[in-house]
C-alpha cells in the first residue's frame, strides 16, 4: 500500500495527504512554498494547513511574523492515534450499554450488501472470541455468497477459539468441512427439510441471512426472540440424529 493510501485510511483526503507528504519532503516551509509544491493556490492551502494542524498532523511556528508549517513526525502521529484509540477503548463498556439500550428499543438492523455482511462477520471474530454460538442453516447457500471469504472465516473463527454448534440442511453434507480443528459440532436434518436461509444465534442477537429477504440479511436484537431461537435450536439438537465433531 502506498504512503498516500495509508494516510487516507487515517482520514486524510487527497489534498491533505499531498500537503502532509510535501511538508515531510520540504522539512517545513511557508504556505506559499507548500502551495507551489503541491500545485494548489495559496488561498486553498491555508485552510487545509489549519485543518491538519487541528488534527495534529502539522505544527505551526512563527518567525518574524511569518507562519512556518512543519509536518508532525510520523512516530508522533502514530502515538497520538494510539492515545486516541486508548481513550476510545476506555469508554467501550459505556458505549455498548448505550448500544444494547437502543437495540432493545428498535431491535432490527437490515444488512443490504455483502460488504456489510462481511463487516458483521468480521466483528463476530472479536465479539465472540473464546465464546460459542449456534447455527441453523444451509452450508451451500451461506458459503455460496462468497466462498473465499466464508471458507477463510471458518478458519479465523477457530483461531479465535470460537466454538459452534450447527444444525444443517441435508444437502450441506456436500460442502460441509469435517476438520476437527474448526471447533464445530454439527447434525444434519432429514432430506425432506429444505431451505436456503441461515440463522446465527448469539448471546444478544440473531442474524438471519436469506436470499428470500428483501435485504441480504437482518439482525434481530430482541432478548425474547433470542431466547425463543435458542430454545428451538436445542429442541432440534436433541431430536436430530448423531452429533458430528
Amino acid at each position: 500500500m502506498e504512503n498516500k493510501d495509508i494516510l487516507k485510511n487515517l482520514g486524510l483526503d487527497e489534498h491533505e495527504s499531498n500537503i502532509y507528504l510535501a511538508l515531510l519532503r520540504l522539512g517545513g516551509s511557508r504556505a506559499s512554498v507548500v502551495a507551489k509544491s503541491v500545485g494548489l493556490k495559496r488561498t486553498t492551502v491555508y485552510p487545509i494547513l489549519k485543518t491538519l494542524a487541528s488534527r495534529s498532523f502539522v505544527k505551526v511556528y512563527f518567525r518574524k511574523n511569518t507562519r512556518f508549517y512543519y509536518a508532525q513526525k510520523p512516530a508522533r502521529v502514530a502515538a497520538i492515534f494510539e492515545k486516541k484509540l486508548e481513550s476510545f477503548e476506555s469508554i467501550i463498556p459505556n458505549l455498548e450499554t448505550i448500544e444494547k439500550r437502543q437495540a432493545s428499543l428498535f431491535g432490527l438492523r437490515f444488512i443490504e450488501t455483502m460488504d456489510e455482511l462481511k463487516e458483521f462477520y468480521t466483528g463476530v471474530l472479536v465479539e465472540c472470541k473464546n465464546k460459542d454460538y449456534l447455527i441453523i442453516g444451509s452450508a451451500p447457500a451461506w458459503e455460496g455468497l462468497d466462498p473465499k471469504f466464508f471458507v477463510k472465516y471458518r478458519k479465523d473463527r477457530a483461531k479465535n477459539k470460537i466454538k459452534t454448534k450447527l444444525i444443517l440442511s441435508s444437502e450441506s453434507k456436500d460442502v460441509n468441512p469435517e476438520e476437527k480443528e474448526l471447533l464445530r459440532e454439527y447434525k444434519y436434518l432429514p432430506a425432506k427439510h429444505k431451505f436456503k436461509s441461515t440463522v446465527d444465534i448469539f448471546d444478544d442477537k440473531i442474524l438471519i441471512v436469506s436470499p428470500e429477504l428483501s435485504s441480504l440479511a437482518v439482525v434481530i436484537a430482541v432478548p425474547a426472540m433470542v431466547d425463543v431461537f435458542k430454545s428451538v435450536f436445542y429442541m432440534l439438537w436433541d431430536t436430530v440424529g448423531l452429533v458430528k465433531k
